[in-house]
């Protein structure tokens, strides 16, 4: 009797679909990460006894608070529409809301004085505080399991991303993503 020895010699894997399969993955986990972050029960979380705050005013308050220069000047309106990526008529109705709660102050610009800058209020830099502790709390609660180095190797990776994201659409004609099939 004879016997038929096949053998199977496996393909080597494709690289190009290796790395299509592993930035589909990458675009779902960004979209994961992005739908828990506005979740009901994670802005409950960190709303939680705040009073009348909405994310998008922690939002406005944390541009407000990274854009403010060494010397303590202020965003103005239209730097906080560009940092949150909303036209500035949106913004000033968040910076309004903002300031009505005491949150922001609203003071004229010394070298223009048709611009204004805007500064967080004490209480206004209460509640950012708050806020950041109960994000740092969920991060902290969400990666107990992780290495310091982990937790780094995370960040350099996900800033690199952001810096990389921003060099393409900075560098790419209008339209030019959304022809390419995005």
């Amino acid at each position: 009797m004879w016997y038929i020895h096949l053998m199977i010699i496996p393909l080597a894997p494709d690289p190009a679909h290796d790395l299509a399969s592993g930035l589909d993955r990458l675009d779902e986990a960004l979209v994961q990460v992005r739908r828990l972050l506005q979740r009901p029960d994670y802005r409950r979380r960190i709303l939680r006894d705040l009073g009348a705050i909405e994310l998008a005013t922690l939002r406005l308050l944390r541009a407000v608070q990274r854009a403010t220069t060494a010397d303590g000047s202020g965003p103005s309106i239209g730097t906080v529409a560009d940092l949150l990526v909303v036209d500035p008529s949106t913004a000033s109705r968040i910076v309004d809301r903002a300031i009505e709660s005491g949150l922001l102050d609203k003071r004229a610009c010394s070298e223009d004085r048709r611009r204004a800058r805007l500064a967080l209020t004490p209480a206004g830099q209460a509640v950012l505080d708050e806020a950041s502790r109960r994000r740092r709390e969920l991060l902290t609660t969400a990666t107990s399991d992780w290495s310091a180095r982990e937790v780094d190797t995370l960040l350099a990776l996900l800033e690199r991303l952001v810096g990389d994201f921003d060099e393409v659409l900075r560098d790419a004609p209008v339209g030019a993503v959304a022809e390419e099939g995005a």
